[in-house]
């Protein structure tokens, strides 16, 4: 039986954790593998609903990160979402605390095991903190989702952006190829110093996205729309004329600042309908409702899954469902 660490595709937390987990990998096992043998252990990326609908065979030498806890036994699980928390004693290797990101979570587990952190790794653990735990500045919003002069020297935030961009492109099947390639190669102490992956230039695929988020921000203004009873902002894409660029997940905090909530509507290249709420980041206190918890109950009520932390969350539906949905969601945003 072989290793192999599981972990959530085409997000910049799960690929953070998968790093840290191989960069840590002799210390939370207490084993002695090569630095090539570590390299050869193969992540697969998944999203939740795969193992929430138990779409996916696990072993007992599995390595299970940011993403649901597996109903067979596995070697290792960690998470940090709220819709993940356990109900009873976890065996040993299992980890959950509700912390801003899943690979800082990991980190702290790997500094308890003695590992001696250095600058450059804190500064990474606090980008990967900001981006999953939505924790950005206005300035940082600016500085990272809109174009700028020069990148001559980007902030450990803005590369991580950049690595982020790789794998989340409009293609789904490059996007799990570069995911997979850069957690195959030789790592150095953290993603910010890796030569491998520098020598993609993912300053290339990060432009790229920026002039993406410029043409979509461009084209949602068509057919957005508020509503003042949840106060919440909508973007509901299947009223698109067009779909162009790439989801920039904070505009409605930026462009609507009155606003409590955002709610998306997107369907996906199989034919399901995926629905993402959020809170306005900066003012986190306006939001009165679990939305890890609302989307965990939409996915069950309208025939998919969902979950995530109480400032955001997704769910996955069928399509047919969707409407349907989209009123109970907003519903609840009124009542609670």
């Amino acid at each position: 039986m072989k290793y192999r660490i599981v972990t959530h595709g085409n997000c910049t937390d799960g690929y953070s954790s998968a790093f840290v987990m191989k960069r840590f990998f002799n210390d939370f096992f207490g084993t002695a593998l090569s630095k090539k043998q570590i390299q050869k252990i193969p992540v697969l990326g998944v999203q939740p609903h795969v193992i929430q609908q138990k779409k996916l065979i696990f072993t007992e030498k599995d390595i299970v990160v940011d993403l649901p806890r597996p109903q067979k036994p596995v070697l290792f699980w960690c998470d940090h979402h709220l819709t993940s928390k356990p109900t009873g004693e976890l065996p040993e290797n299992h980890h959950w605390k509700i912390t801003p990101s899943c690979a800082g979570y990991l980190a702290d587990l790997a500094l308890e095991k003695g590992a001696s952190p250095s600058r450059e790794f804190l500064d990474f653990k606090r980008a990967i903190d900001i981006m999953d735990n939505a924790e950005y500045t206005k300035k940082d919003l600016k500085a990272c989702y809109y174009k700028q002069n020069n990148y001559c020297r980007p902030s450990p935030l803005q590369k991580m952006h950049m690595i982020g961009a790789m794998f989340n492109t409009r293609d789904a099947i490059l996007n799990d190829e570069i995911f997979k390639t850069l957690l195959a190669g030789e790592m150095g102490e953290t993603p910010l110093s890796s030569k491998m992956l520098w020598q993609l230039n993912p300053l290339m695929y990060h432009k790229a996205q920026l002039e993406g988020f410029e043409r979509w921000r461009d084209n949602v203004d068509t057919y957005l729309r508020y509503d003042k009873e949840s106060r919440c902002v909508i973007q509901d894409d299947r009223k698109a004329k067009t779909n162009v660029g790439n989801f920039d997940r904070f505009y409605f905090c930026m462009k609507y600042p009155q606003t409590s909530y955002n709610l998306s509507i997107r369907i996906t290249y199989d034919e399901k309908a995926r629905l993402g709420i959020g809170s306005n980041i900066f003012n986190k206190e306006w939001c009165r409702v679990d939305l890890g918890s609302l989307c965990e109950e939409v996915g069950k009520k309208f025939g998919g899954s969902g979950g995530g932390h109480y400032y955001v969350g997704g769910a996955v539906i069928r399509t047919e469902k969707c409407d349907e949905a989209v009123k109970f969601i907003l519903d609840a945003l009124k009542e609670r």
